[in-house]
């Protein structure tokens, strides 16, 4: 009688326990997924337009950079472009035309065409945040025209084109300075952040051809080529104009996005102020302390920075400290003028994406509460008055004290 108890109590056991070993009960076999690097969204006739970046696994060039035992004639991947009045019901229409089902984990980027950027991108980025295989860490990019025909382009020296969009991103951002890379979650943040403004860089085709053959690719200079443009300025959920190059310079510099850039100079000023020589910024920092005066906020700016110069073209003795004093008297000048363009855009535009909101709202809560309550933030962001102080330190002069023009001219 006890052997049978404990029998059955043995049985009890396994069977409890037999239901701690369900876990894979939604598991999916690789060969039946269509792995996506990269997705783009664009708005026609009332219809969401996706198209899916999928992986061709028979290629064997699905590792990027890499090749496999596949054929290297077929295409890195293919492309499925389909409509839906949802964006899942679209995704789901991509069945039809597939054999593969639409797998997201491991998508690196996100481009929005313009129309789809004028339409809205709420209803997108709740997809993103809802959806359970959907990475809400994919690059967010913005395209002029058709945001379907990027994902066409075959680009050189990597063969995953959605891994290689992210790496020009992160490139530009760590090296230049430019242009802030924007996931989908900073995207949403900055969205329903206190500023309700956010930023997206252009991605754009350099020629009117798409190079989508992969014979195409063993060209040494393609005719077309993928490129960063300009810096699309998002209000609420939508498009409301572009930065320059330039003035999103200035805009990395007034939200400390800086981490190294080059900054090209005149190294005299007062001889015709044509830029003749380079400097490297390699450390920034950019501190912002609003005050309300009179009837307006101030917004007292203060950026420091200092590097190498790396290029000079005039005839200077590097040994007079007068004469690394007015490089960096026009270095600072160069820096003020990047930032007055810039805020001049920006409150044209009449886009928070500067921060200030957030700066203001901690700093002055009582304040900010009766100008959200008014909601006047839009009349007080336009009467914002900056007054940015800038300060270059050239730490280093390279390896010559003298310029090979002063060398030529002896």
């Amino acid at each position: 009688m006890n052997i049978s108890k404990k029998t059955l109590f043995c049985l009890l056991c396994l069977s409890l326990l037999s239901t701690l070993l369900s876990g894979c009960w939604d598991d999916r076999e690789l060969s039946e997924l269509g792995i996506t690097s990269g997705s783009a969204y664009d708005w026609e006739d009332n219809q969401w337009k996706a198209t899916y970046q999928v992986i061709n696994p028979s290629s064997g060039a699905s590792n990027t950079g890499g090749s496999g035992g596949g054929s290297t004639s077929s295409p890195p991947f293919v492309t499925f472009t389909v409509k839906g009045r949802t964006i899942m019901e679209a995704v789901e229409k991509s069945n039809l035309t597939s054999t593969r089902e639409m797998f997201f984990s491991h998508s690196r980027i996100t481009v929005l065409g313009e129309s789809v950027a004028r339409h809205g991108v709420n209803q997108l980025i709740d997809l993103f945040l809802r959806k359970q295989d959907a990475r809400e860490t994919v690059f967010v990019f913005i395209a002029k025209g058709e945001a379907g025909d990027i994902l066409d382009q075959l680009m050189q020296l990597t063969k995953n084109q959605g891994a290689g969009i992210q790496l020009m991103i992160e490139q530009e951002s760590r090296l230049l300075s430019y242009y802030p890379g924007t996931r989908m979650f900073e995207l949403a943040m900055a969205l329903s952040s206190e500023s309700g403004s956010a930023v997206l860089p252009e991605i754009l085709l350099t020629g009117p051809e798409i190079m989508d053959e992969t014979q195409e690719t063993g060209r040494t200079d393609l005719k077309t080529r993928l490129a960063l443009g300009r810096l699309g300025v998002l209000k609420g959920e939508k498009l409301v104009g572009w930065l320059s190059q330039k003035q999103a310079f200035g805009l990395s510099f007034m939200t400390d996005k800086i981490k190294t850039a080059t900054i090209a100079f005149p190294s005299k000023p007062e001889s015709g102020g044509k830029p003749d020589a380079s400097f490297v910024l390699q450390k920034s920092r950019t501190t912002v302390h609003p005050k309300w005066e009179k009837d307006h906020y101030v917004i007292d700016m203060n950026i420091k920075g200092s590097g190498v110069l790396t290029e000079l073209g005039s005839v200077m003795d590097l040994n007079e400290r007068a004469s690394i004093t007015e490089m960096e008297q026009s270095l600072e000048q160069q820096v003020l003028e990047l930032v007055d363009n810039s805020w001049k855009e920006v409150r044209k535009l009449g886009a928070d994406v500067t921060g200030f909101a957030i700066k203001i709202h901690r700093s002055d809560r009582k304040r900010f509460k009766q100008i959200r309550k008014d909601k006047s933030w839009d009349r007080v962001f336009q009467e914002i008055e900056i007054r940015p102080h800038v300060s270059i330190e050239i730490e280093r002069t390279g390896l010559s004290n003298k310029s090979f023009e002063s060398v030529h001219e002896k």
